[in-house]
């Protein structure tokens, strides 16, 4: 049967070891399954926006990058939770004195001998206060003896705790660093959150951007092939005496004008392609970009109130100002706290036994003990450090409040902005689309002159490129208003409901 003071320091130290056992571990989590990036990127077929955003967010490095910071956080929690984890601990010593002296017998010299094993539990618990066991197997032997048994084995349990009751007491005040790093956690994963969306606002542009270019391309071909049809004519009608060599000229300008603006316009589509293949993540620049289209536009209705709403509810900007303010508020709670003079109560039981064999001392009589009770005060001289502290901790608060306020009074202005833009995309659509029509009946009533020899061939050309230049405004107008949609969804944060994206927390 076991000896009572042995139950009683075992039941101490499961109860100590429950405790630790209960704590939460928060182990880091996985990445979100976007998309495998090893495989290739492929844009071949039709190139749809949904298909871009899915390649893009398995691929692209700002997203990746903000993923390992989330992980790092995560970690911090349980470094932070790892301070309240037990410590065990070994010691094992031999001691062996052999040295003469004057009190010794005549032709001897005294030897001893003294080896020890130590086994040791300690931990900090979530109150503040320290709580330590510790086993303690010794063997004494001494030549000559001078007491028995000799050789002699002793062992010792014993059980310290210390509690603070002012500084550094309280769950509170202890598990502060754990909700600080908590809300860290928090904190990277609204940045993860704001990089996704960034992320797809920049794919929904530079696709937008391509369409444009793509289409501007396409436009200017037609100009180029108008262009040509009237040098055509312009050369045959010289010949027959219709025409002189100034309109000849005049039209050989304009195809010349309208080549050089097809080259940069190629050019420029192919800078638009990289700039799409950079943001899915591609780094060999050899995949094909295939067909795009426009999407339709329509016209959205818009709302300050209901976009503003979402804003607040969905966008990660105040939620990150949010956890920020708690953070400061716990450092607050600590430095108010730490004013406080160090209170700690001390308090230890340990049972001792004494016998001729290692067995003997550990099953045998446990007669031996000792206790200790006890309080320990430390005031530092005026508490000026503490309370500049916590000053210091409170303006820290206040700070981060009036920068939310800052924050909030950004979006506000953010989402009017986002508004108006897209209620002047509608507007500018229509203006333009109108602009074309009429810029298009200008052109035919134009080249309807012509051809009955009514109008020069200058004037033609002054039409097509009014046409030209309607059919580019009209494009532009089309790609503003579908960044301007694309602006205020990123401002909503329903950019993730669009793409059906789902993000931790």
């Amino acid at each position: 049967m076991m000896p009572r003071p042995l139950a009683r320091i075992g039941l101490a130290l499961l109860c100590l070891w429950s405790i630790s056992a209960a704590r939460a571990d928060d182990g880091p989590s996985e990445m979100p399954a976007f998309g495998d990036p090893s495989t290739a990127v492929d844009l071949s077929g039709q190139v749809t926006l949904e298909n871009c955003v899915a390649q893009a967010l398995g691929r692209n490095f700002n997203v990746k990058i903000q993923w390992f910071v989330v992980q790092q956080s995560e970690d911090s929690v349980v470094i932070q939770q790892a301070a309240f984890e037990p410590t065990f601990g070994f010691n094992a010593n031999k001691t062996v004195d052999q040295t003469a002296t004057s009190q010794a017998i005549p032709g001897t010299i005294p030897y001893t001998s003294i080896t020890s094993s130590t086994f040791s539990l300690s931990d900090t618990v979530i109150t503040g206060g320290t709580v330590a066991a510790s086993y303690d197997l010794g063997r004494e032997y001494f030549a000559p003896e001078y007491s028995l048994p000799d050789p002699a084995y002793g062992s010792t349990v014993s059980l310290n705790v210390t509690q603070p009751l002012l500084n550094g007491a309280g769950t509170d005040y202890n598990r502060a660093g754990i909700e600080n790093a908590r809300l860290g956690v928090r904190i990277s994963n609204l940045n993860f959150k704001s990089a996704v969306l960034t992320m797809i606002l920049n794919v929904e542009t530079t696709y937008y951007n391509l369409l444009f270019q793509r289409e501007q391309y396409n436009v200017q071909l037609e100009q180029l092939k108008q262009a040509q049809q009237l040098l055509d004519e312009n050369t045959i009608r010289r010949e027959t005496g219709v025409q002189t060599d100034l309109d000849v000229a005049n039209a050989r300008a304009g195809v010349a004008s309208a080549k050089n603006l097809l080259i940069l316009d190629e050019q420029a589509v192919h800078n638009s392609e990289d700039d799409l293949l950079q943001l899915l993540g591609d780094r060999q620049f050899t995949t094909v970009v295939g067909a795009t289209s426009f999407p339709f536009v329509g016209e959205p209705e818009v709302s300050f109130d209901r976009s503003y709403k979402l804003a607040r509810d969905n966008g990660p900007n105040l939620a990150v100002a949010q956890a920020t303010i708690d953070q400061f508020k716990l450092a607050a709670l600590k430095a108010k706290r730490s004013m406080l003079p160090t209170l700690n109560l001390n308090g230890g039981l340990g049972y001792s036994s004494y016998a001729s064999t290692a067995g003997s001392a550990i099953t045998g009589n446990w007669s031996g003990y000792n206790w200790t009770a006890g309080l320990t005060v430390s005031v530092p001289w005026g508490l000026t450090a503490g309370r500049a502290a916590y000053r210091q901790a409170v303006a820290g608060v206040r700070s981060e409040q009036v920068a939310y306020d800052q924050t909030d009074q950004g979006l506000v202005v953010a989402v009017r902005a986002a508004v108006r833009a897209v209620q002047t995309g509608i507007a500018s659509v229509r203006s333009s689309a109108e602009n074309t029509q009429y810029a298009q009946k200008a052109y035919e009533l134009t080249k309807a002159q012509f051809d009955a020899g009514l109008a020069t061939s200058y004037l033609v050309l002054q039409a097509q490129n009014t046409l030209e230049t309607a059919r580019v405004s009209e494009l532009q107008a089309k790609v503003n208003l579908l960044s301007a949609i694309a602006n205020l969804r990123f401002l909503e944060g329903s950019s993730l409901q669009l793409y059906r994206i789902n993000l931790p927390e």
